[in-house]
């Protein structure tokens, strides 16, 4: 198994489910971790675990709170102050909301914390993802089978007019992996891989935000989930293996480690405006 030594992870959503088992295997591979969670508590907890199993102290916590862009532009500025390269990150957090809530900046919760925090904290890290010396580069988004849902709105990227739980989680994981797309085709050139990913149908605590008929589906469809370990196991291979497939990930969509084709509508003029959409909105936190 590769050894990751001096090379810096950075892991969001990183307290619990694919995140967390993601950012222990890092660790115990020798990686200088970070753990980026919106709970001090629940983040100290993590840490404090990730570091017996690692055998290490190269395990540090950030909190932030991704519902507001304020608070990502500030973790993003102590990242790009500590950290003059950064080998890894990985857009791992993320949620479901069974209501549509507005943000405190007026942003729709669930296109604030699963698409735009993300992108905004990697706009704001690529000098110090393209200072890489020791090999690519890596940006790695988690997104869903949900992502073929249907395609986006850009007159209504925010779903005032049809909200459900399920369309706003499943577009956000659209925008996940146009980004990825987009990113690859802006910077691939420049020493960065990026990619995004299906973890599968994961024993998860997403199950309990998204609404009664969500929690119900989690509860009666538990013990036929993935286990975390298993839905983990392609953000880690996409994350530090060598292998040619990941190298040439391309901006790609992966699987159980196999490249798979996005929804029909998953297209580059979708990723670029997308990118370019995204950006007017962040543009007072760069």
């Amino acid at each position: 198994m590769k050894k990751l030594a001096e090379k810096v992870y950075i892991v969001t959503g990183a307290n619990s489910g694919i995140g967390f088992n993601a950012a222990q295997r890092f660790a115990e591979r020798g990686a200088e971790l970070v753990l980026v969670c919106r709970d001090k508590e629940k983040g100290e907890a993590a840490q404090a675990q990730i570091k017996l199993a690692a055998g290490h102290d190269r395990v540090h916590l950030e909190l932030a709170d991704f519902s507001l862009m304020q608070s990502v532009s500030s973790l993003a500025d102590r990242l790009s102050a500590q950290y003059q390269e950064i080998h890894v990150l990985c857009n791992n957090a993320g949620g479901a909301n069974a209501e549509r809530k507005l943000t405190a900046e007026g942003l729709e919760l669930t296109f604030a914390v699963n698409h735009l925090s993300g992108f905004l904290l990697t706009k704001k890290l690529m000098p110090n993802l393209l200072a890489c010396q020791r090999g690519p580069a890596r940006v790695v988004f988690t997104s869903s089978l949900g992502h073929t849902n249907s395609p986006l709105d850009f007159d209504d990227l925010g779903l005032e007019r049809d909200y459900s739980a399920g369309k706003a989680y499943g577009r956000s994981k659209l925008m996940n992996l146009l980004i990825a797309m987009e990113l690859h085709r802006r910077h691939g050139h420049s020493n960065l891989v990026s990619s995004s990913f299906h973890p599968g149908v994961v024993r998860t605590p997403i199950w309990s935000k998204g609404g009664v008929l969500a929690s119900l589906i989690g509860r009666v469809m538990y013990p036929f989930m993935r286990p975390v370990e298993k839905g983990a196991d392609t953000l880690v291979w996409l994350a530090s293996s060598d292998e040619e497939t990941v190298l040439s990930a391309a901006g790609n969509y992966f699987y159980d480690r196999r490249q798979r084709s996005p929804a029909e509508f998953a297209t580059d003029v979708a990723a670029e405006k997308l990118w370019t959409v995204s950006e007017e909105i962040i543009a007072t936190f760069l």
